[in-house]
């Protein structure tokens, strides 16, 4: 009787533990997984909007821009490698629009060691024409911050 209470726990410990649970957007966008922040970037969502198309079309790269629903100071750029990409294999830029007309950002990845593809993203919203990593648009006066 006890070994057919034993195989009957791990088989069910096996099916839970074989079962993939998905990280979440929410769970995602936690100080647990936050890469980086920038601080009021003199840009507004209607131009991040237009540079990341002006990127896709000179490089190609394609990101998402995305309003938080009912939200309307709030807004996300997101990496996926593939389009069926979960969140955790997703790269992540949390948008605050503040009252002045600029943002500020906050980076989220799963991953450690997607500061590259941060940079990307960053350089794409504010560079467009620019294919690769670039931190000249940076404000200096807030990168220490």
């Amino acid at each position: 009787m006890k070994t057919i209470y034993v195989l009957s726990s791990l088989a069910l410990l096996s099916a839970c533990a074989s079962q993939p649970t998905g990280l979440t957007l929410n769970e995602l966008e936690t100080a647990r997984y936050q890469v980086t922040e920038r601080r009021r970037l003199p840009i507004d969502f209607p131009g991040v909007q237009q540079n990341l198309f002006r990127h896709a079309a000179a490089c190609g790269q394609t990101y998402t821009f995305e309003m938080v629903p009912n939200e309307s100071a709030f807004g996300r750029v997101v990496y996926r490698p593939a389009p069926d990409a979960g969140w955790d294999r997703s790269v992540v830029l949390g948008l605050t629009l503040l009252h002045n007309r600029t943002i500020n950002v906050k980076a989220y990845s799963y991953y450690s060691g997607q500061m590259d593809r941060v940079h990307e993203m960053l350089t794409a919203m504010m560079k467009p024409e620019l294919c690769h990593a670039d931190s000249s648009w940076e404000n200096k006066l807030d990168v220490s911050d």
